[in-house]
């Protein structure tokens, strides 16, 4: 017997949104992750930022095969925060979520066990929700380094997320209501500038955990890890004091353990300075 038709199965859409930038050698393994998730009424906006490296090519490959795929072309390089915000004002999708081209979903049910969660959230009356799974580290081979160690908050997250002492969710499932109500990407943050959106949707909604690890978060030479402790401590200063007036309480109590890890990471970068 054949089965319901799949907007019986899947109502709503989930958009996701792919910004790369000469990641030839890891898209293929995100797209992958995207497409055989089992929430299948989705769509998938990949969003080339001028590539060199010959991405474009599995792009279109992709696009051809799958019509569920939206390539979008820049026509100048713009930088990730300003591709992932036009990528989510082109999305359709009645929620939606990123992930970096070198980063994968780490399970086929990812998407669906948050929207579950969302679901089961908004029944009892509780709104202003927003879906995360938990991170687990891999090397640029792709094989598994273990769960990122963070203890994992729910509801208001917003002191924790400031002080960056949980678990800081990311690729969550979300709304364009709740980003643009949170007012977007601000593009003047090359690093963190994810963190910096957290904070202030933080501000507005409640996060609630899956249960699962649903994101491979690859550590290699060119991404986030290869900065410098010091460009890494400037920015996330920079963004601390844009975003301290939204603290509700406790604010000198986060301003001392933020300050404090500020000085560590200052303090273990001089150190292994003077080792080399």
């Amino acid at each position: 017997m054949a089965g319901p038709p799949q907007a019986m199965i899947n109502p709503e859409s989930i958009s996701v949104i792919v910004p790369n930038y000469n990641n030839r050698q890891y898209l293929e393994n995100c797209l992958d992750s995207v497409l055989s998730q089992d929430y299948s009424n989705l769509e998938l906006i990949v969003i080339d930022d001028c590539s060199t490296d010959g991405s474009g090519e599995i792009i279109r490959s992709y696009a051809c095969r799958d019509k569920r795929i939206i390539p979008v072309f820049n026509g100048e390089n713009l930088g990730v925060a300003v591709n992932r915000h036009n990528g989510i004002l082109l999305s359709n999708g009645t929620y939606l979520t990123t992930l970096d081209s070198d980063d994968i979903f780490l399970r086929p049910d990812k998407l669906s066990r948050e929207y579950e969660v969302i679901q089961a959230k908004l029944s009892t009356g509780i709104r202003n929700v927003i879906a995360f799974s938990g991170i687990m580290l891999l090397k640029a081979d792709g094989s598994r380094l273990g769960p990122q160690a963070a203890s994992i908050r729910e509801g208001e997250i917003l002191n924790h997320i400031v002080r960056r002492t949980c678990l800081i969710p990311r690729d969550f499932l979300f709304t364009k209501e709740q980003y643009l109500a949170a007012g977007g990407f601000d593009p003047r943050f090359p690093i963190y500038e994810d963190w910096d959106l957290k904070i202030r949707l933080a501000k507005r909604n409640l996060f609630y955990y899956t249960g699962i690890d649903g994101i491979g978060y690859r550590r290699h030479g060119t991404g986030l890890s290869s900065v410098s402790p010091i460009r890494h401590a400037w920015w996330l200063s920079r963004i601390f004091v844009k975003n301290f007036f939204l603290l509700r309480s406790e604010r000198g109590k986060t301003l001392t353990i933020f300050s404090r890890m500020i000085l560590r990471m200052v303090k273990n970068h001089l150190k292994n300075t003077r080792k080399k």
